[in-house]
């Protein structure tokens, strides 16, 4: 019985010094178990702890070895630094994430706070997700561990790793839009009315001006929906594969742009998009707005929902750029859908007209959203590569 008492008791304290996943024991870690990985383009970070962990409790950007933190450190695989996210902080700690920059030597040489969602799905599990991309992640392998700091012991703080030595390697691929949310059956001429977005968007190309659009659309940090016909898609898949990289958006104007398609044209147009971009659009945009109940269903039997307009400039006629201008500005409300034309013949008027509207809606405090945004809905990504 001596022992056996005498086998237990060491035991005991052996599992006590060993432990969880972290390697470091209660004492020195909390950590049980964490997961890297991808949904979408979303970044998804998860650890368990050993036990509850409040948010408001840890530093969002840790100074010192007397921080209480938990942190996700991000390195890319044959490269010195690292890059850690925070959890926590006093305010909005399930919105945002602490950023913070480690060169070659282990030195801070940045600090940010930055947009994340935190999720908590019980009391010892927390979750992070974010945009990679906001966070200057771009695809790589990266070698990756968690990094917890407790106050209240010895020394000022009881610091763990998980794993406790080296770190896991996980990839981060490069992503694609392949599709929308949308695409029920209905018809929409304009989104809410109260919400300052308004949708931009661009019919009948691509074109030998969509690049300029795009131009413009960047370098005013604005997104556009291009509806386009499939005839003209051949020679300019980087043009539209480029729509789509910059965030806006394709949908689909018909193959030849003619009046009142069927199912058969409209599901063409979106076989010659998917095979240009590998993007699936559920949109349409009937030509010159002709559109009877027929049309309608044959659009959501191909997956897509008729999208109309209530800001119509008329800019197909080349009236000029300022008139272009003052017919968008004078006309546009929140939630409003605005035509306009990057294709199908001189959009020059049109082209010049944009940066002025782009300017004038945003000092009247509108901002730009795709039509899927504006409707609520959202592109889907996924991994590639």
């Amino acid at each position: 019985m001596v022992v056996l008492a005498a086998a237990l008791l060491a035991a005991a304290i052996a599992s006590s010094g060993a432990g969880g996943a972290g390697g470091g024991g209660r004492g020195a870690t909390d950590l049980v178990r964490a997961t890297v990985s991808q949904a979408g383009r979303n970044l998804i970070l998860a650890v368990r702890t050993a036990s509850p962990l409040p948010l408001s409790k840890l530093d969002r950007l840790p100074v010192g070895g007397g921080s209480r933190y938990l942190c996700f450190g991000l390195r890319p695989a044959g490269r010195r630094g690292e890059r850690r996210l925070c959890l926590g902080g006093a305010r909005k700690a399930h919105r945002r994430v602490g950023v913070e920059l480690l060169n070659a030597a282990g030195r801070t040489v940045s600090k940010a706070t930055l947009a994340a969602r935190v999720r908590r799905p019980n009391s010892h599990k927390l979750v992070l997700v974010i945009d990679p991309a906001t966070a200057g992640l771009a695809p790589h392998r990266y070698r990756w561990r968690v990094l917890e700091n407790r106050r209240g012991c010895a020394g000022g703080g009881c610091a763990g790793a998980l794993p406790r030595h080296g770190a896991r390697l996980f990839r981060l691929r490069p992503v694609r839009p392949v599709g929308c949310t949308g695409g029920d059956a209905g018809e929409v001429r304009n989104g809410p009315r109260d919400r300052n977005f308004v949708a931009l968007t661009f019919d009948d190309g691509p074109g030998t001006y969509t690049e300029g659009f795009l131009d413009v659309l960047r370098g005013k940090h604005a997104r556009g929906t291009f509806f386009e016909i499939g005839q003209e898609v051949a020679g300019r898949a980087e043009t539209m594969r480029r729509i789509l990289r910059e965030g806006s958006e394709i949908g689909n104007h018909t193959t030849h742009h003619g009046s009142y398609p069927g199912y058969w044209d409209l599901a063409a147009t979106n076989a010659l998009i998917r095979s240009a971009t590998h993007f699936e659009p559920c949109l349409f945009r009937p030509p010159g707005g002709a559109v009877n109940s027929a049309v309608v269903a044959a659009a959501g039997e191909a997956g897509l929902e008729t999208i109309l307009w209530d800001v119509d400039p008329a800019d197909w006629t080349n009236p000029g750029d300022d008139a272009v201008y003052s017919r968008v500005t004078a006309a546009a409300r929140p939630g409003s859908i605005i035509l306009m034309h990057d294709g199908g013949g001189n959009r020059s008027g049109t082209l010049a007209a944009l940066p002025k509207i782009i300017d004038t809606l945003r000092r009247r405090g509108y901002r730009f959203a795709t039509v899927s945004e504006l409707l609520g809905q959202r592109t889907i990504y996924r991994p590639y590569g």
